[in-house]
């Protein structure tokens, strides 16, 4: 286990929303939002927002151009960057045969998960998609699944049908299984079909674990859109992806 004590701005910049949470003796002392597209054209409209104390930003990204944005301002701004890749993770193991493949956000939430929780343990991160990692004591980070997230599968309805619309999902889904209109119906789909695919897919995961580890592992969960997806005997962990980059930051960075 290892007690995180940095002081440190931390940038999760996703596909579609990018996450900037502030660390004062490895406490998370708030947190700002902004979207991915808006990143890319003003970069300083989330930067503004770090430590006035820090010089230093540990990120991960998930989208290149919103990578170089980054990198721009920094250096505008005097910044120094800490990016979290598999080429910078210090001791953190990797037993996947591709590690250049592996997610920046799925190497920091590895890193989290590796450092304060029991292992093994798996990672789900509910967002533009769906991810599930496994890590474990000996391996570190062995692999894992990736499907669409949520509004991935709606967005496929409406962007392979001629007549079913645009549905963005909101902050509650139906709770009915009958839909009266269009809309409604698309939307039950995700709320009954996606947690029941995902149930399907850990308990495959479990299985595995079960049978190579001896031991059934811990689950956690993350991500935009996770706020549907509660189940029993899942850790809801909201600020996974940045304390991940804080802590790999505090092991990998400080000297």
């Amino acid at each position: 286990m290892v007690e995180l004590n940095a002081n440190i701005s931390c940038i999760d910049i996703g596909n579609t929303i990018c996450h900037l949470g502030n660390f004062k003796d490895g406490k998370l002392i708030n947190e700002h939002y902004i979207k991915t597209k808006e990143f890319i054209t003003y970069p300083i409209n989330l930067i503004k927002h770090t430590s006035p104390d820090q010089n230093v930003i540990s990120y991960c990204s998930v989208v290149p151009q919103a990578t170089k944005s980054l990198i721009k301002h920094a250096k505008d701004y005097d910044f120094n960057l800490y990016n979290l890749n598999n080429n910078s993770a210090g001791n953190f193991p990797i037993s996947y045969p591709n590690p250049e493949q592996i997610g920046q956000d799925r190497i920091a939430n590895s890193i989290a998960v590796f450092y304060t929780k029991d292992l093994p343990c798996i990672v789900i991160d509910v967002g533009t998609a769906t991810t599930f990692d496994i890590i474990t004591k000996p391996g570190g980070y062995e692999g894992g699944v990736i499907t669409p997230g949520p509004q991935g599968f709606l967005d496929f309805l409406h962007q392979n049908t001629s007549l079913l619309p645009k549905v963005v999902i909101s902050s509650r889904l139906p709770t009915n299984s009958i839909g009266r209109e269009t809309q409604e119906a698309m939307l039950i789909g995700v709320a009954k079909g996606y947690p029941s695919m995902v149930e399907g897919i850990l308990n495959s995961i479990t299985s595995e674990i079960d049978k190579n580890y001896q031991k059934r592992p811990n689950i956690v969960i993350t991500g935009g859109g996770r706020k549907n997806m509660m189940m029993k005997n899942i850790v809801d962990c909201p600020e996974l992806t940045i304390q991940g980059l804080a802590i790999a930051y505090q092991l990998n960075y400080i000297l």
